[in-house]
């Protein structure tokens, strides 16, 4: 070992590995790299410990790094004749960075929120919350509370609504706001902050507690940054001009197949795509999309598909 360490290139490279470990999170988050600055930093606002960021920047450096989503507007509806084609279109959506899949329905009415068969037990796996329902298509929906990292997909919160009645949130008061994506009983896709009495105006059905919308009244809600959520896998749902709902999800965390996706990812896809609405769904390890009896993407999850409480379904 003496003899080692009086080898010159030896030395060299172990002192340049030192230089790199110590100096790498400063390059990362003070240096010029933007958009690595703010993947990293997005990373870590969204795991379970943002005070390793919190502690370095304040609320407005964070967002000067992310940016993230506008103010949502009222959103405006769309008038349209929901069609009656049983048809659903898949393709596969691919970048340097990653790889993901979009399904196309063109009747939105065949879109309903179902959950695990008893979301205060334990969750599911998207396909079989589909395959219990007799679905055709799946994707992830909802957020839930997963305290220890147990991954048991119980604990949903905020709203599950299911033809028009409430599975969660039953006694939330009347004007109480709560984050919502949803159906309305004439295929409309709602996105946004709503209270009961307001869904009930709008006729929603069908809908759960998640977000935030990234594409409202045909407007890209991420005009700078990249939303401030970081890379990961995602899930999202959109509408057409003409009724058509999306589902699109993205793979990640898996190096040499698909890194993930940010929101602004997301959100550019889905406008390119045509979408007037369009809402982020539960993400990470919950991305899950289902159609045809199998699963269609590949889940981040070491066990495969995660247990989740909620999903859209199309009956």
């Amino acid at each position: 070992m003496k003899r080692l360490w009086q080898n010159a290139f030896f030395k060299f490279v172990v002192i340049t590995l030192i230089f790199f470990l110590v100096t790498s999170p400063f390059i990362v988050l003070f240096g010029p790299f933007g958009n690595l600055k703010r993947a990293v930093v997005g990373a870590i606002m969204r795991s379970r410990h943002p005070q390793y960021i919190t502690w370095l920047f304040d609320q407005e450096q964070l967002n000067q790094i992310l940016g993230g989503v506008s103010d949502v507007p009222e959103q405006k509806f769309l008038k349209f004749t929901a069609r009656t084609d049983s048809t659903i279109h898949m393709q596969k959506i691919e970048s340097n960075r990653f790889v993901g899949y979009l399904l196309e329905i063109p009747n939105p009415k065949r879109i309903q929120v179902a959950t695990a068969e008893d979301i205060n037990e334990k969750g599911d796996t998207t396909s079989n919350i589909a395959r219990r329902v007799d679905a055709v298509a799946a994707i992830n929906g909802g957020g839930f509370y997963d305290p220890n990292g147990t991954g048991t997909g119980r604990l949903p919160y905020g709203f599950i609504l299911h033809e028009g009645k409430y599975l969660l949130g039953e006694q939330v008061g009347d004007e109480e706001q709560v984050d919502f994506i949803g159906m309305t009983k004439n295929g409309s896709l709602i996105a946004g902050r709503y209270n009961k009495r307001e869904l009930r105006e709008l006729g929603a059905v069908e809908g759960l507690t998640f977000g935030p919308p990234i594409i409202v009244n045909g407007e890209k809600m991420i005009k700078s940054g990249d939303g401030g959520w970081g890379i990961s896998p995602r899930s999202a749902i959109g509408q057409k001009r003409d009724g058509t709902i999306l589902f699109l999800v993205i793979d990640g965390r898996q190096p040499g197949y698909s890194i993930g996706a940010t929101l602004a990812d997301m959100q550019n896809i889905l406008y390119e795509q045509g979408a007037y609405t369009a809402a982020n769904l539960d993400g990470g390890s919950s991305t899950t999309l289902y159609y045809n009896g199998k699963v269609i993407n590949k889940p981040a999850d070491l066990l495969g598909e995660r247990m989740i409480p909620t999903a859209f379904v199309v009956k």
